[in-house]
């Protein structure tokens, strides 16, 4: 699976469907309502990307297709950081290397605790 960044619109969607673990596009339409206006056809489009880049499973029903997730939010959110570090550092090599040791500083110490924890297993 090619873990890419979603669009806000797309994530926003991918939450509901990780929130409800399973949902239509009703659902998804009601969930998003909440704060915003939006089209059924929008979010049937959403989640139609979303199955296309497997983030999302669907199965037919009889009141239309049902998403689920393919993969849970963690292992998105691994994928999606594992992803972006490889970049970073063959891209930018040391430099980037040294700007995220850097930026260790500004986080809370207990964040900066458990990230060096992490970095020293």
């Amino acid at each position: 699976m090619n873990t890419r960044v979603l669009g806000e619109l797309e994530q926003q969607v991918m939450n509901i469907v990780w929130k409800l673990n399973g949902c239509s596009i009703k659902k998804v339409v009601i969930e998003i309502k909440r704060k915003k206006k939006i089209a059924y056809t929008t979010v049937a489009t959403i989640l139609q990307r979303l199955f296309y880049k497997e983030l999302v499973n669907r199965k037919v029903t009889k009141q239309g297709y049902w998403y689920f997730p393919r993969i849970s939010r963690e292992s998105y959110i691994k994928n999606l950081a594992t992803s972006f570090l490889r970049k970073m550092t063959y891209t930018f090599g040391d430099i980037a290397i040294t700007s995220f040791a850097e930026s260790l500083e500004s986080l809370p110490k207990k964040k900066k605790r458990f990230l060096l924890e992490l970095l020293r297993k």
